[in-house]
């Protein structure tokens, strides 16, 4: 069960992903340009995995007692909550129905929304219209067969817009020591411009065969690292990050990420860095055939670039090996 879900957190971890260093970076080949997608297990008749719902219908909260509708995406205008520059602001509703015969707490809820093939957070807005859910000691209270919505707004950049949108609920209902696990999804409005990149990779196929995996490239079961970015020298280390995506190809939800990373430098090998990412809470779950990416930060000796660099992905007692080269 979830243990954080501060919305600051995951605002101040976003913008910081977005304003990462790029001094210098690893080379290695990008991800196929023809790949397959992820395997989709029991397809329900809207053409999601099963277990995802589209956005719009009320779906109930697995123990009964509530209904749960999330609307679909609207462009929100201007926000005065804390936006990344260029990021587009969009709204929608979650809705809680009591369907019980007596007055009950409003689940404690948790909600996540990640769009595009690679399952990217987008950063929560909240301002005097964005109210989002309440806290979680609030005790809420709701009506046999009333409802309460919330208003809840997202920031996206540029690329986002026109992607799929996969929003997580993690619902805790009273008297309930275990969250239920809705998955909703859509399309976000918009389309995204001509300059906001070149399409992200998608889908599982490995860019190469053998042991050693570029930077880049997806393994067999669905993990990648990107290349990594470089800060600039300061005291002889330099700041790196890296984009590290985890593949569910399970029908079932995935509770987090479960991946710690091993980064070594130098033809040697030489340890570097060890880090065990998360999402924003640490068993948030992944949807089923779905993924999610989050940006890793970790530091690397200044005298290390250029050179080799070699990232161990141990995942559920998996070792996955990726190599690439700093410059």
């Amino acid at each position: 069960m979830r243990s954080t879900r501060g919305w600051a957190a995951v605002v101040v971890m976003a913008v910081a992903a977005l304003s990462a260093g790029c001094a210098g970076s690893t080379s290695g080949p990008s991800a196929p340009g023809t790949m397959s997608a992820p395997a989709t297990a029991g397809a329900t008749p809207a053409g999601l995995p099963s277990g995802i719902t589209e956005l719009g219908p009320a779906v109930p909260v697995a123990a009964q007692g509530w209904t749960l509708a999330v609307a679909p995406f609207k462009e929100a205008g201007a926000s005065s909550g804390e936006v990344p520059a260029d990021w587009a602001v969009l709204r929608t509703t979650a809705t809680f129905t009591n369907t019980s015969d007596r007055i009950t707490l409003l689940p404690d809820t948790a909600l996540t929304v990640r769009y595009g093939p690679l399952g990217r957070q987008a950063v929560p807005v909240k301002d005097q219209t964005l109210s989002g859910l309440p806290a979680h000691d609030a005790a809420t209270k709701v009506a046999p067969g009333a409802s309460y919505t919330a208003e809840i707004g997202v920031a996206v950049p540029p690329q986002g817009l026109g992607q799929r949108v996969t929003v997580t609920a993690e619902a805790t209902q009273e008297g309930m020591a275990e969250a239920d696990d809705l998955f909703f999804e859509g399309t976000l409005p918009g389309s995204a411009t001509s300059s906001s990149g070149s399409p992200e990779p998608t889908g599982t196929t490995p860019a190469s065969p053998g042991p050693l995996l570029p930077f880049g490239a997806w393994s067999p079961a669905g993990l990648r690292i990107s290349p990594i970015t470089l800060g600039p020298d300061k005291d002889g280390k330099r700041t790196a990050t890296a984009d590290l995506t985890v593949t569910n190809g399970d029908p079932r939800p995935r509770p987090g990420l479960g991946v710690t990373l091993r980064v070594m430098t130098g033809a040697g090998l030489t340890d570097a860095a060890t880090v065990t990412p998360s999402l924003d809470y640490p068993d948030a779950p992944i949807a089923p055939s779905r993924s999610a990416t989050v940006t890793v930060r970790f530091t690397l000796p200044s005298s290390a670039v250029p050179g080799p660099v070699t990232v161990e992905a141990l995942d559920h007692g998996d070792r996955i090996t990726f190599s690439g080269t700093l410059s």
